[in-house]
């Protein structure tokens, strides 16, 4: 399990976020990826997570969540509005 908050644009752990968030990402053995990202701050309207490893499919995603597969996967979440709250996917 890793967990970032990033204050502003920049990189943590392999992770690179676009702006301020926070973002939980949750690896299991089988190749699963669990991802839950916030803006706490409600400063943001989207924010945009590149992830460290490969991911191949999209096996669930909230609807303000966009998943581009690949070797370094681009996660693109929608948080405009959502008073903070988490949004999530989960990911192979």
């Amino acid at each position: 399990m890793f967990a970032a908050h990033f204050w502003a644009a920049g990189r943590a752990g392999g992770l690179a976020a676009s702006g301020p968030g926070t973002v939980l990402v949750r690896r299991d053995h089988r190749g699963g990826v669990s991802l839950a990202v916030a803006d706490p701050g409600r400063t943001g309207t989207t924010l945009t997570v590149e992830l460290p490893f490969p991911v191949r499919k999209v096996v669930r995603a909230d609807d303000t969540v966009t998943v581009t597969p690949g070797r370094r996967p681009v996660v693109t979440v929608h948080v405009a509005g959502s008073r903070g709250h988490t949004h999530g996917a989960e990911l192979t």
